[in-house]
């Protein structure tokens, strides 16, 4: 044992009382001072700001003891962001989202249209009298079709001709498929007559 240890006296029931009034006070055995003593008369406990033995020593007053328990404090996550005073900002409100669709094409990819689309317009049946009644017979050229005659009746001339009606509807026709075109034009043979099975 050291020389040191041998010297100090343990308090005895028979030694006069303790002359500190505070009701933390917890001295380090051997010592004098307070665990919860922090320098220039602070205290590091919760519930109370200054060393009430400190105050008493240097001359203060000394605020009366409370007689409630001190509120535990707070345990806040450290992660959480905080506002400039060190308390807690408060989480930011969740939106109720819909879940996200993946919208999945199950149809055949586009192909690219062609260079020069045909430009398509209607013609109405005012345009198509209007043309029957001007009684012209209009020639159209094509180096894959060679002479073609749009007429406003069909005449039965050893020609290709063909009625501004069906013109209109061969228009339609190559509207609805995009890219299509005419690419032959003939006269159908005339069918001999069929005899009614008996």
């Amino acid at each position: 044992m050291a020389l040191k240890d041998r010297l100090k006296v343990a308090p005895t029931a028979t030694s006069q009382p303790s002359s500190f009034t505070c009701p933390h006070y917890d001295p380090s055995p051997g010592e004098k001072r307070c665990r919860s003593f922090v320098a220039n008369g602070a205290c590091s406990r919760a519930d109370e700001l200054m060393c009430t033995e400190w105050l008493k020593a240097n001359g203060h007053a000394v605020p009366s003891p409370s007689t409630e328990p001190a509120p535990p404090a707070a345990v806040v996550p450290d992660d959480r962001p905080r506002d400039l005073f060190g308390n807690p900002l408060p989480d930011p409100p969740k939106l109720a989202l819909p879940p996200a669709k993946l919208a999945v094409s199950t149809a055949a990819p586009k192909t690219a249209a062609p260079a020069d689309p045909p430009i398509v317009r209607n013609v109405s049946d005012e345009e198509i009298k209007s043309f029957k009644d001007l009684s012209v017979e209009v020639c159209i050229a094509s180096e894959a079709l060679g002479e073609i005659w749009i007429v406003p009746e069909y005449t039965g001339a050893e020609r290709k001709e063909i009625s501004v009606e069906h013109a209109a509807t061969l228009t339609a026709i190559c509207a609805a498929f995009p890219g299509a075109k005419v690419v032959q034009y003939e006269k159908a043979k005339p069918q001999p007559p069929t005899e009614p099975a008996s």
